[in-house]
């Protein structure tokens, strides 16, 4: 057998044991009683830990067109960013699923029943069949998340230098895609605990028929994602807590807590006011 023959016959051994070996590829939803029972413990988590949880949107997300498929792109800050994402979700009315890291997924397996997929990053053909299998969420009613950073990273360094496994997702999808980016912060803004802040920037519709390749477009979904960071510290840094909504309320201050009585008993006149200064 000549080398082209022997080489076409590796290749096609190749194949088949790679074929064996990769994730399915079919679409498989969250659990409904899972997503119900986490929903519930992460909302009490959130209502813990943090004064208030909210979020806001550079544009109006009621708007938005379900018939192209959403992909979710956000800075990696915090161990809260993969909750809050999940209860974001929800509240924009997206069916879940996120990449996390594989290792960490087979630590936590019963995070799969939410939609959580793994991602075999660094690892070649692994990553590119976990991005294969993570394309098949990518279809009306979903939100698929992704950390392009690709692990997390310190609050107060920029976005940069990007995975390009999201472009990789748009491109590979074959239909048009709406790209998301969203910021997330966790600040300490006057009262007793810190709170939870989301900005969900403005949507790129990508179209793959336009022909973009990896490289430019992962560019400008890191471009994206950047003005959103800076609209959300822009907001942060004026407490313009109006621009937010409230996703999940959470404890309030003592002090609060200590004038709410003084309101009830009637040593305190006039509205009790929930924020401090």
């Amino acid at each position: 057998m000549d080398g082209a023959g022997l080489e076409h016959r590796h290749h096609a051994i190749g194949a088949v044991r790679l074929s064996a070996e990769r994730p399915s590829r079919t679409y498989v939803p969250p659990r409904p009683l899972a997503v119900w029972a986490f929903a519930r413990y992460f909302r009490s988590q959130l209502a813990r830990c943090f004064a208030s949880t909210r979020w806001a949107s550079l544009t109006d997300t009621a708007r938005w067109d379900f018939v192209a498929s959403t992909l979710f792109v956000a800075n990696h800050t915090n161990w809260w960013d993969g909750i809050f994402a999940f209860l974001l979700g929800r509240e924009l009315g997206l069916t879940f699923h996120i990449l996390m890291d594989a290792a960490q997924l087979d630590r936590y397996g019963a995070f799969r029943s939410l939609g959580v997929l793994p991602l075999r990053r660094g690892q070649g053909r692994g990553a590119y069949d976990d991005l294969a299998a993570a394309g098949s969420c990518l279809r009306r009613g979903t939100g698929l998340w992704i950390f392009p950073q690709g692990e997390r990273r310190p609050q107060g360094e920029r976005p940069a230098n990007f995975a390009r496994g999201a472009a990789h997702l748009a491109i590979a999808h074959g239909k048009p895609v709406r790209i998301v980016p969203v910021a997330f912060r966790y600040p300490f803004v006057g009262e007793q605990l810190p709170e939870a802040f989301a900005l969900v920037g403005h949507p790129r519709l990508f179209e793959p028929l336009r022909g973009a390749g990896r490289r430019s477009l992962t560019a400008l979904i890191e471009r994206d994602a950047v003005i959103t960071l800076d609209a959300l510290d822009a907001l942060l840094a004026v407490e313009a807590h109006g621009s937010f909504r409230t996703l999940v309320a959470g404890r309030l201050s003592v002090n609060k807590r200590m004038d709410r009585f003084r309101h009830a008993v009637g040593l305190l006149r006039g509205p009790f006011e929930a924020r401090n200064g």
